[in-house]
């Protein structure tokens, strides 16, 4: 199989500048299969912008995914976070959805939890842990699994992923893409998954950054290669994973 090559999106929260800078970057290395946005793709939910509605939400989440298409020109995969409305009526959103980009089978989990804060999108475990899961290369999730470095709160406040999601992570022999907590990207292993929170271009911790995920074949099965850089410092992570998959 020839080589896939995905972009990988955090938390934009319609910050179109540093996104642009992203897209940039993105634009100037080798042609993408496609990309993947975490969740947390539109401006703050209605009650936090005075005099915004839910269609208006619903509309600075397509236009993002529409700019990012233009730019690129490849498929665009996504879930809904936290901040976003549930139904986001458009064909990449993945969220409780098996779909295939090329040979890698892409399964979403959108919304975030277990705490309620009152945004659009919160689930509790409960509701995660009857999730009907299949199986899949990808998990792209917004929520990060708990008790690891890619859901640590600064300032040693704890952690903020999800038990389900983390019980989920340790049954899937993959790689699981995630957001939600800004300052915590980086790389977790959790059982054969290889966890990957790819950080946030919008408040708070902003930056411009962005992950690049490789995928090729050996004779063993899948081999995936993920770069995490943080395009202001030029600050690059690189991590990779054996996947034992007839390719």
């Amino acid at each position: 199989m020839n080589p896939v090559r995905l972009g990988l999106i955090g938390d934009i929260h319609a910050q179109m500048g540093r996104l642009d800078q992203v897209l940039d970057h993105l634009a100037a290395g080798p042609r993408l299969t496609g990309v993947l946005l975490v969740g947390d793709v539109s401006r703050d939910p209605p009650w936090m912008l005075r005099g915004q509605r839910d269609d208006d939400q619903r509309a600075s989440f397509a236009g993002v995914v529409d700019h990012i298409t233009a730019r690129l020109g490849c498929p665009v995969l996504f879930v809904p976070g936290n901040h976003d409305p549930r139904d986001i009526p458009l064909p990449g959103n993945v969220d409780g959805r098996l779909q295939q980009l090329e040979s890698i089978r892409i399964f979403g989990i959108g919304g975030a939890g277990p705490a309620r804060f009152g945004f659009p999108y919160e689930w509790s475990e409960a509701q995660i842990e009857a999730l009907e899961v299949p199986s899949c290369d990808l998990l792209l999730v917004h929520c990060p699994p708990f008790g690891t470095p890619i859901d640590a709160l600064d300032h040693g406040r704890g952690h903020a992923g999800s038990r389900a999601i983390r019980a989920i992570a340790e049954r899937h022999p993959g790689v699981l893409v995630c957001g939600h907590i800004h300052e915590a990207a980086g790389f977790a292993t959790l059982g054969d998954c290889l966890c990957v929170n790819v950080g946030a271009l919008g408040e708070p911790y902003g930056r411009a950054c962005v992950g690049e995920l490789v995928v090729t074949a050996d004779p063993e099965g899948l081999r995936w290669q993920v770069v995490l850089t943080e395009l202001a410092t030029g600050s690059v992570r690189e991590a990779s994973h054996p996947i034992a998959r007839p390719s």
